[in-house]
């Protein structure tokens, strides 16, 4: 390989399309005899020109092109987008990996960027006379609507030929062409008949037309906007917040699109009739089946999308974000759920997003990252709290502090669903995984899922005001200085466990002499019932899910008894105002429980009927 016999120095911010066009055009040499010339072209192939090379080059080809123009590695490296791809997470989804082709993300205009004429017809200086300004690599991203140096709209399309539309195109349009200007149109224009050659555009694009002229200018506000874009794109902005904000802005750019009409009213007049106008596209259409793709890409009139984007900016600003995301989807289909367009869209974009929008999506989305590739799994959320701090049903004095408002008459389903929530927030995994690790069966998960649902529509609480709520007390949890009790070892303690028969004897002979006198019943059915009330005590769970073994080893018949008087013994245990006999029972055994709880959390470990028999002496 020789290098070139004249070369040019490459102008601030351009792209490795612009310097191909603006070398070729000093040599009278086409951008694929350049290529060619560095080596790029892959074998059997010679007239591949691939996008990726606009992303990323290799070291190894960025060395070859260096030698060939007389440049270093590192100044050809910056003619590409990589300085943004951990910034820009576009840039990033668009590389090739292994087996697997470059695929150019929504978020990318790799073969058809916007421009601005006026950067074409250069600055005045010699060389930019002769072969055109720069196009600029900023251009190439949907974000850069506008030209901040001459407060002029990017222009979409060719003003002659009306191309690109919105399909995108090859890297360099007719890259076997030497004879095009760097600034004017490389795009196809028909042939006139079959047999004749097609023939390029060839329209200036370095000169304001009369409709150019007119079009609208973009306000102080816009330009503002557009700055604090591309101040993202560089220091002194974190890379991780603005990878995260820009994954933001695009859900919420997603959100307005797919649920309009009904979000037309975050836009003025103007915009939502351009926005209109964009969805007249027929793969855009609102009717029937929509194109999920579509829906994830930005308009590409640059009037349109400056004011989608910046509306998009304020919604993420906006306090009542999940409740506006609520009432949108809603709105548009019925319920929020996981099949909505948007939550689909959330799920793909989710990992990259910040983790105040994944906070507010999930509980409207009702989506869960993936764990080890499983769908319908989440991530822990960061917390202070472990999952053994939670009991099976929610501690009633967090549920009266935090959650008394969106109950109702639903205190139950509140308490269970709420425990099962904060289970999984913090150990990740399906809402089954939570809810077994704290004892309950699927079938019982399932149950609760449709009861939480339900409260919602009764109680007039949605899951949004819940999972407010919720998250508070989570983050209490996190923040306490208290010791928190472990919950799990006390279940696991007291696994099928119920008062020895000594224990029993010991606590019926503190009650009051008095109920000797009137032969009130304490066999063995009493035991298992004041054995699941110690048991509730102890754990905080429910007493549908405690163990009964004594009931477990009775004849079928006598279990069909005893099932059916639960409820009414678990009334009598739970009532504000308990009979005599209940209300002596429930003092001995809540000292009882008091004593077993300090016991098993001191280390006493796993509990049968006969260990607990000391804790009565």
């Amino acid at each position: 390989m020789h290098p070139l016999p004249r070369s040019l120095v490459a102008l601030s911010g351009e792209s490795l399309v612009s310097y191909l066009l603006r070398l070729g055009h000093r040599l009278d040499l086409s951008p694929l005899h350049l290529i060619r010339a560095a080596d790029w072209i892959k074998q059997g192939n010679p007239n591949h020109f691939p996008g990726s090379l606009l992303l990323d080059l290799p070291k190894p080809r960025a060395e070859a092109f260096a030698r060939l123009t007389g440049q270093t590695a590192r100044e050809v490296s910056a003619l590409t987008l990589a300085q943004w791809r951990d910034r820009y997470p576009p840039i990033a989804r668009s590389l090739p990996g292994p087996g697997r082709l470059m695929r150019p993300d929504a978020w990318l205009y790799v073969g058809s960027p916007r421009f601005c004429p006026s950067c074409l017809a250069g600055d005045g200086s010699t060389v930019q006379q002769l072969h055109g300004g720069p196009w600029l690599k900023l251009w190439h991203l949907p974000i850069v609507f506008a030209c901040t140096e001459h407060r002029i709209y990017l222009q979409a399309a060719c003003p002659h030929c009306g191309q690109p539309h919105e399909a995108e195109g090859a890297l360099i349009q007719r890259a076997n062409d030497h004879t095009l200007h760097p600034a004017q149109c490389r795009w196809t224009v028909d042939a006139q008949t079959p047999r004749r050659k097609s023939v390029a555009c060839a329209g200036r694009l370095d000169l304001l037309t009369v409709s150019g002229r007119d079009r609208p200018r973009p306000t102080a506000d816009i330009v503002r906007f557009q700055k604090s874009l591309r101040g993202r794109l560089r220091s002194p902005t974190r890379t991780t917040d603005a990878s995260e904000y820009f994954t933001d802005l695009r859900l919420a750019t997603a959100l307005i699109i797919t649920t309009w009409p009904h979000s037309q009213g975050l836009l003025d007049a103007n915009t939502v009739e351009r926005i209109d106008s964009h969805l007249q596209d027929p793969r855009v259409g609102l009717g029937g089946r929509r194109n999920l793709q579509i829906h994830d890409t930005p308009p590409r009139d640059p009037i349109a999308c400056g004011a989608l984007l910046m509306a998009a900016d304020h919604l993420l600003s906006r306090d009542d974000l999940p409740d506006l995301i609520s009432d949108l989807t809603r709105a548009t289909f019925g319920s929020p759920s996981s099949r909505t367009p948007w939550a689909v869209l959330y799920d793909k974009h989710k990992n990259d997003c910040s983790e105040r929008l994944r906070q507010i999506a999930e509980p409207v989305t009702r989506t869960f990252p993936r764990v080890n590739g499983r769908r319908g799994t989440r991530e822990p959320l960061r917390s202070g709290y472990q999952p053994e701090h939670i009991p099976a049903f929610l501690e009633p004095d967090w549920h009266h502090r935090h959650l008394a408002t969106c109950a109702g008459s639903e205190v139950k389903s509140v308490r269970r669903a709420a425990a099962v929530r904060l289970v999984q927030w913090t150990m990740g995994g399906t809402y089954d995984d939570a809810a077994r690790f704290l004892g309950i069966t699927p079938v019982q998960t399932h149950l609760l899922s449709a009861r939480e649902t339900r409260r919602s529509g009764r109680t007039g609480c949605n899951h949004l005001v819940f999972d407010r709520a919720l998250r508070a007390l989570a983050s209490e949890l996190q923040s306490t200085r208290q010791p928190l009790i472990d919950y799990r070892r006390r279940r696991e303690a007291l696994q099928e466990w119920a008062l020895g028969i000594d224990a029993w004897n010991a606590l019926v002979s503190e009650l009051p002499p008095t109920l000797v006198q009137f032969r009130t019943r304490t066999d063995d059915r009493k035991r298992q019932d004041a054995s699941v009330f110690v048991w509730t005590l102890v754990t905080r769970g429910e007493h549908l899910f405690a163990p009964r073994p004594l009931e477990a080893a009775q004849p079928a018949e006598i279990q069909q008894q005893w099932v059916a008087r639960r409820n009414t013994a678990w009334f009598q245990f739970s009532r504000p105002d308990p009979l005599p006999h209940y209300a002596d029972l429930r003092r001995v055994l809540a000292t009882y429980a008091q004593r077993l709880a300090r016991d098993i959390d001191l280390g006493a470990g796993q509990l049968d009927s006969n260990t607990v028999d000391n804790h009565a002496q």
